[in-house]
């Protein structure tokens, strides 16, 4: 077994610069958040959980057909918030403003995996960058701060020019989001 997602890689040095302005700042707190490290930046488009291996070459299959004929895009990363509410804050985010190119694939994809026996989450997908985990969130005064800040900048534009089979590797240092399998988007 596998745990496994599908993603699209996010690089930016201009969020990299932000992240360690954030973590330099003396009013942050290393108790508070766990920053995810930059090369595991992705969003999720389907999380597969554990997977048997006999599986793969069919789900490989249909991210290669399904996302066939897209083109890559540009898009820009634009404000920051939080999962699942303010009131009990768990992730620090990014928001990504425009995933319409995909969001077709992505749900024909899901719906093909469902047919297969995935058991999906059947939610509409919020398309977010991950930043940052909340270990402690009785002391908000940070995050609360980093969103008022934040909550309506732009972190600049990414290129979306693939999508990722990755497989989530458990370490003692935190996760390893290892790539199997990289359907590029036209250019």
């Amino acid at each position: 077994m596998k745990r496994l997602f599908i993603g699209i890689p996010i690089q930016s040095g201009k969020v990299l610069q932000v992240r360690e302005t954030w973590i330099a700042d003396e009013k942050s707190d290393p108790d508070v958040l766990k920053w995810v490290n930059p090369e595991n930046w992705h969003v999720t488009l389907i999380f597969l959980g554990n997977t048997m291996e006999t599986i793969i070459p069919q789900i490989l299959e249909l991210i290669e057909r399904l996302f066939a004929g897209i083109q890559s895009f540009s898009t820009n990363l634009n404000g920051a918030g939080v999962f699942p509410n303010s009131n009990n804050p768990k992730v620090f985010w990014l928001g990504i403003e425009n995933l319409q190119l995909l969001i077709p694939a992505q749900i024909r994809l899901a719906d093909a995996l469902k047919q297969e026996g995935f058991s999906l989450d059947n939610k509409p997908l919020k398309p977010h960058l991950t930043l940052a985990r909340i270990k402690n969130s009785a002391t908000r005064i940070m995050i609360d701060s980093l969103i008022d800040r934040y909550e309506d900048f732009n972190f600049g534009s990414v290129t979306i020019d693939r999508v990722i089979l990755y497989e989530s590797i458990s370490t003692p240092d935190g996760p390893v989001y290892k790539p199997l399998f990289e359907k590029e988007l036209i250019l």
